[in-house]
């Protein structure tokens, strides 16, 4: 529950109509000024100091992606708390409302239009029903949790199992990969999803927040797969689980052992116990569906 300090702050900051319109923009997607701009029809100075406002009160965050600035309602703590209040005294079929939320999936679209065009050249890893379903099933033993999508591309495992997800942050080292999932996420009504830009060698992360870690063949095209592996178990809490998927020719051709024996051998070496290693015949190809959970180092050690 938010102090009465903080509280009186964040009435001040959205009793005004545009500022209010912002919040119900901004607890659904997460966008720019530009497109804030395109979307309520107002000036950038103008937006931009609602925008600060808003941020200064604790109601919105402001994060940089490269050449871009996002404003997004906070994800979790008193911040998202107190946004959901305010928006519970709003109607919801309010006609401003609703002109925003129609414009702002027009403006999305062709930002995932634009981000699309700039991957065609990227042929991204193939989905198919058989992996989700196997994905879903592998994780359907207790919660999700907190989840973290390492390489998230367009965003599918935030798809898959975002809505099961208390938190759920994709990371991706490319902008153009982050606008396409952005689009993809958030147009699924998955408003509490995060992405963020990062590098999985060195995630953006200080502490151990997740309890379900998911990496969709990163690791077989990675110059060090198990700095990669290292860093997502740091990211887990004491217990966590990480399922990886791979390709299980490439990860033949990257290694010099049986690809199921390299998946257990980097596993155990990042500090993870291994379940299991699945294969899986899809379309695609022949996948490994690997699942391990985080364990404490004098344990791996042992």
């Amino acid at each position: 529950m938010p102090s009465f300090l903080s509280a009186v702050s964040a009435l001040r900051a959205a009793a005004e109509p545009t500022r209010l319109r912002l919040l119900a923009l901004l607890a659904r997607a997460e966008l720019t000024v530009g497109e804030i701009c395109e979307v309520i029809g107002q000036s950038q100075p103008r937006v931009s100091r609602h925008l600060k406002l808003l941020v200064d009160a604790g109601l919105l965050d402001r994060f940089r992606e490269q050449l871009w600035v996002y404003y997004r309602a906070p994800a979790s703590g008193e911040g998202r708390e107190a946004v959901a209040q305010l928006l519970a005294l709003v109607d919801d079929h309010d006609d401003v409302l609703r002109r925003d939320r129609r414009r702002m999936e027009e403006v999305i679209a062709e930002r995932g239009r634009q981000a699309a065009d700039h991957l065609a050249e990227i042929n991204p890893p193939k989905t198919s029903d058989v992996i989700d379903s196997t994905i879903v099933e592998e994780l359907a033993s207790e919660p999700i949790g907190a989840l973290l999508d390492v390489g998230t591309g367009a965003g599918h495992m935030l798809q898959l199992l975002g809505a099961k997800a208390t938190r759920a942050v994709g990371v991706d080292i490319s902008s153009d990969a982050l606008r396409l999932a952005r689009t993809k996420v958030h147009g699924a009504g998955l408003s509490h999803c995060e992405l963020q830009r990062g590098d999985m060698y060195d995630l953006p992360f200080s502490a151990p927040l997740f309890d379900t870690v998911v990496a969709d063949r990163v690791l077989s095209g990675a110059e060090r797969p198990l700095a990669a592996l290292a860093e997502i178990a740091r990211t887990l809490k004491h217990g966590g689980r990480a399922l990886v998927i791979e390709d299980f020719d490439l990860l033949g051709a990257a290694s010099t052992t049986n690809p199921i024996s390299t998946l257990r051998e980097w596993f155990a070496k990042a500090g993870l116990d291994v379940s299991r290693v699945r294969p899986v015949d899809t379309e695609a190809g022949h996948l490994l569906v690997a699942l391990g959970r985080r364990v404490a180092r004098s344990t791996a050690a042992a």
